[in-house]
């Protein structure tokens, strides 16, 4: 395996990136289904034990219109008084029935009204935002190094690229596998699933105003069409590419 280098300017380390931008895609922890369900579960799991306290004190409260209170009655009244509504047909008459509703269903209500409000935070608000300034700093991309390919080679080019002090903020990976973005974001690289080959991929990554491109496609002919495109689409960028075969060396 060698390494072929083409271009007019020699790598030189730099971290002005280091404060203007972040990862171009971040790694969820917990599915936004999961994350969603979790919430859900929790606020209807408050309202559960809330509808069995007013079913354990239905003495304390009185039904305005036929004076019978019904487990139907008490989950009506639940919902109307954690969501404030409040139609007064049904209300707490004894003291232990007010104290209930002062000490237990007031922060039950609080609770759920956190909930639903940081649920539409993280999945409608900070998604948004989120993805808007992905967006922007991706258009602000400059004196970057990209690498195209994240396998063997790739990897230990990012880790010798660190370990030289490049800020790993300054680096984006692009690679069509998932595993191994995962594995590249750990690092705190900027990662993209893409197809490296399309114009419109690199384009994405601003490649004519990268410092530097290492490309390490995993197959020579892969590889080399790699070359041609970057130098197409970026004349002065420099390129370091690994090919496998001897022979393949002048090619790259």
């Amino acid at each position: 395996m060698a390494e072929s280098t083409t271009g007019r300017r020699p790598f030189k380390r730099k971290t002005m990136l280091a404060d203007q931008f972040q990862p171009l895609r971040r790694q969820v922890k917990l599915p936004v289904w999961g994350d969603l369900g979790l919430r859900l579960g929790l606020a209807l799991g408050l309202l559960f034990m809330v509808i069995m306290i007013h079913w354990w004190d239905r003495e304390g409260l009185v039904d305005n219109v036929d004076g019978h209170i019904s487990f139907l009655d008490v989950v009506y009244f639940t919902m109307i008084s954690v969501t404030t509504t409040g139609f007064g047909d049904i209300a707490p008459v004894t003291d232990r029935a007010r104290l209930i509703e002062a000490v237990i269903v007031t922060p039950v209500r609080v609770a759920v009204l956190f909930i639903f409000v940081g649920a539409a935070y993280d999945f409608v608000i900070k998604r948004s935002w989120e993805k808007f300034r992905m967006a922007r700093i991706q258009e602000q991309l400059t004196d970057h190094v990209v690498v195209l390919g994240y396998g063997v080679s790739g990897s230990q080019s990012v880790g010798e690229l660190i370990d030289r002090g490049v800020d790993p903020r300054c680096i984006v990976v692009i690679d069509p596998s998932e595993d191994r973005l995962a594995e590249a974001e750990k690092l705190g690289v900027n990662v993209m699933t893409a197809d490296a080959t399309r114009d419109e991929t690199l384009k994405a990554v601003r490649i004519e105003q990268a410092q530097s491109v290492l490309i390490s496609a995993g197959r020579d002919d892969t590889s080399i069409l790699l070359v041609l495109t970057v130098r197409h689409l970026a004349p002065d960028v420099p390129i370091s590419v690994v090919v496998r075969a001897d022979d393949n060396e002048l090619l790259a």
